[in-house]
């Protein structure tokens, strides 16, 4: 018998590990998150939270939080190139936009580092009731049909308990332990080098000579990498993410190898160093040929790795939680069959494909690509607000369908299997974006003719109903039935992740029958 159990257990303590608690503890589920590591980490690794990550933490009330933590130079947006911070500049380029451009998504990117992201994640999941414990790691687990007994050890007293969990969500990094005990092998370009992460401390300011950027990119024959600046106003902590060849570990630098890097980026061969400390990191690309086995699921890098370049890889990973979580809270509370978690690799797998593609894209431009890889290259907006879900989740409409990942949008169809496109609503006589509603309903919009279908959703459990036009005026009236392809009586029903599930182009003979029959087929109901 285990010592204690929980709904879902979660392994790794990472972003992805931190979002996936708190997307579950939102929708109440009380997850039991371990990590090994006795903190989060102090290397900032990812570097920016896309406007598709912002929007679903700005529904969870947390963008706020999250822009307070930005990076200290995430103001000046763009980044500069140079052989050193103190030889010749070699240009400029735009970062990530900090605000959206294209009105479509309801805000922008925020320049933070995985190091000041991660304390929100936690601190939002642990307030909602998640029981998160470091310095914890799991060392061995077995699942059945009804879910999966764990061995759990406290790395602080080397004490062993079990755990019993209904479901188990492996987020636990690239090198993947859990995926690679289950067998689940991977596919895709592989490894294209390595990244070191040097933390030190350095007067940098008068080398820096009021210049403003957000990263500074440098290259010359000692150093290729980038540097950029950890701490506040006041501080004198940055870091220097140099490249490193393929088979090289952090490992085989001392301190004053990591010196001498920082000295070679700032081009100030005595410069006064203090290392804090140094770690490494694969850049490759691949895919888990398999996000699901049993009682476990892959998210974030153990299910798909892909180079830092367009920042889409933590990022892919929290919107795996997301979309995870509220299938894990429907299939946990009886409202929905166990086939729904199905749903989650026919959803997310093929992204997973399609991004790791254009972080390489974007990866390999450096060198000059093919004629067939720059053929594929997609705008940012598509690669992050674009995807077209094809699952069991999703009732298809028949007609054409060139089985594309994604499609523009900027230019929306409406289809099912598509991010529900931005719209001003009004509620309470305040205007909110639509995607701050989702924070754990469906939602069923009508146009303005479409009062009959209020009270089938207000006899569907877990099911919100806005219709448009009651106070939105005739231009968000209109915007909504053409970007939603429905006439003023017909209706759109949303998932909690903000993806169209159904819609219904005009009114229903029998909205309850239908909308019954809808949610049947969605959740997997038997």
């Amino acid at each position: 018998m285990a010592d204690e159990t929980t709904e879902v257990l979660i392994v790794g303590g990472s972003m992805v590990g931190l979002a996936q608690a708190l997307f579950l503890a939102r929708q109440g589920i009380r997850p039991l998150l371990v990590e090994r590591h006795a903190e989060i980490s102090a290397h900032p690794r990812a570097q920016a939270a896309s406007p598709r990550t912002m929007e679903l933490l700005r529904a969870l009330g947390l963008e706020d939080a999250v822009r307070a933590r930005e990076n200290p130079h995430a103001q000046y947006g763009d980044i500069l190139q140079a052989q050193s911070l103190t030889g010749p500049e070699l240009g400029r380029f735009d970062g990530p936009f900090r605000h959206d451009p294209n009105d479509v998504g309801t805000t922008g990117w925020t320049l933070i580092g995985q190091d000041r992201l991660e304390p929100v994640l936690r601190e939002g999941a642990e307030e909602l009731g998640a029981d998160i414990r470091f310095a914890t790691e799991m060392t061995g687990f077995t699942q059945d049909a009804d879910g999966v007994t764990a061995v759990l050890r406290d790395l602080a007293d080397g004490s062993e308990r079990t755990v019993r969990a209904r479901y188990l969500v492996a987020a636990d990094g690239s090198r993947a332990p859990v995926r690679e005990s289950l067998g689940i092998g991977r596919h895709g370009p592989g490894v294209f080098g390595r990244q070191m992460n040097i933390v030190f401390h350095a007067d940098l300011d008068p080398y820096v000579a009021g210049r403003t950027f957000f990263l500074c990119f440098v290259s010359n024959p000692e150093v290729k990498g980038v540097l950029g600046k950890l701490g506040g106003a006041d501080s004198d902590r940055w870091v220097l993410a140099p490249s490193l060849p393929p088979g090289s570990d952090h490992r085989a630098y001392d301190t004053e190898d990591c010196v001498e890097l920082v000295r070679a980026a700032v081009g100030v061969p005595d410069l006064p160093v203090e290392v804090e400390s140094a770690t490494s990191w694969e850049i490759a690309a691949w895919v888990a040929d398999r996000f699901r086995s049993g009682r476990v699921l892959l998210a974030g890098d153990c299910a798909h790795v892909m180079p830092p370049t367009g920042g889409f890889g933590g990022n892919t990973g929290i919107q795996d939680a997301h979309n995870l979580a509220w299938k894990l809270a429907l299939v946990l509370r009886g409202a929905a069959g166990p086939e729904l978690l199905d749903t989650y690799e026919q959803e997310r797998a093929p992204v997973a494909e399609f991004t790791v593609d254009q972080g390489v894209i974007r990866y390999l431009q450096r060198s000059g690509l093919d004629e067939a890889a720059a053929a594929r290259h997609r705008p940012e907006t598509t690669v992050l607000f674009g995807h077209v879900y094809r699952s069991d989740a999703v009732l298809r409409e028949p007609g054409q369908d060139d089985g594309s990942v994604v499609e523009d949008p900027k230019a929306p169809t409406g289809r099912p299997g598509t991010r529900a496109p931005h719209l001003p609503l009004i509620r309470q006589g305040k205007e909110v974006p639509l995607h701050d509603l989702l924070d754990g309903d469906f939602w069923l919009l009508t146009g303005p003719e479409g009062t009959p279908w209020q009270p089938a959703a207000e006899l569907s459990q877990g099911v919100s109903f806005h219709r448009v036009g009651e106070e939105e005026a005739p231009e968000t009236v209109e915007r909504f039935l053409t970007r939603y392809g429905v006439t003023a009586a017909g209706a759109v029903l949303l998932r909690p992740d903000g993806f169209i599930a159904w819609r219904s182009p005009g009114p229903a003979s029998d909205p309850a029958e239908t909308l019954t029959g809808v949610f049947d087929t969605v959740l997997r109901r038997p």
